[in-house]
């Protein structure tokens, strides 16, 4: 019989309690302490770390999602629809024939993957995202891979490092990539696992593309995921403020404006 090994670790049982926080809006410390098999101590020390990192937000007796928490990819993709599905349009019409490109999960990118679905070309997109990887699949003239990795619900994408092993065999004309925000120190995101994703991404590929429609401006989340420099154009559907755009001009990325 195949054993596994069932104790949690610290950093594991944090990253559990925090999607559940995503998942459930909100967590009692009895009940994590009964999941885990652990004392309602070790859970309340948890809970207060990530309540210092700004994961969370601890509440008598539990916690809930911190502000700064990104949301989940499905509400995030019932949001500014029209902006997103223009941005996206702009960019898949850049896409060509026998490309092979590499797109992160995301709501900005399901946009684009929905585009380049509808104009039929023939790539290979290689992608983290569940969602994306279904909508690129309705075109008959792309081949679509999928990373491999440990699921995270929310953003439907798979993370960790057999996602990070699997990119690191291709090689890519460009990478398509969200941002939980956008500021002059490069684009941000919120949590750890998806921004390694990102960075491995834009390491194989030889160009990378950031889609970020105006609300991303001036977002700061946890991570910085690259420098301005490392991203080679921006689409987005509105001219960014003048210090953002200035910090865009020396870093020599190209803004496009859908």
């Amino acid at each position: 019989m195949v054993r596994v090994r069932t104790e949690t670790s610290r950093h594991d049982r944090q990253e559990q309690i925090l999607a559940e926080v995503r998942v459930n809006s909100s967590v009692r410390i009895a009940d994590l302490a009964s999941r885990f098999g652990t004392s309602a101590e070790t859970i309340r020390r948890d809970l207060d770390l990530l309540s210092r990192k700004g994961l969370i937000n601890r509440t008598y007796g539990g916690g809930v999602p911190s502000l700064s928490l990104e949301p989940g990819m499905r509400e995030r993709h019932r949001r500014m629809v029209e902006e997103r599905s223009r941005i996206a349009a702009a960019a898949a019409a850049e896409v060509e024939d026998g490309e092979v490109i590499m797109i992160d999960a995301g709501s900005s990118t399901l946009h684009l993957a929905v585009a380049l679905a509808g104009l039929n070309r023939r790539i290979v997109a290689i992608t983290n995202g569940l969602p994306v990887a279904e909508a690129l699949g309705k075109s008959l003239r792309t081949r679509v891979l999928v990373c491999p990795g440990d699921l995270n619900p929310p953003q439907g994408a798979t993370v960790g490092p057999e996602t990070l092993n699997f990119l690191r065999r291709f090689n890519a004309d460009r990478a398509y990539l969200g941002a939980s925000g956008l500021t002059a120190d490069g684009p941000t995101e919120a949590e750890s696992a998806m921004a390694w994703v990102k960075r491995e991404m834009i390491e194989r590929a030889s160009g990378a593309v950031l889609l970020a429609d105006h609300s991303k401006f001036n977002v700061r989340m946890l991570e910085v995921i690259c420098p301005l420099a490392d991203v080679g154009a921006l689409f987005t559907d509105q001219a960014p403020d003048p210090a953002l755009a200035a910090a865009l001009g020396r870093a020599g990325t190209a803004v496009r404006v859908a």
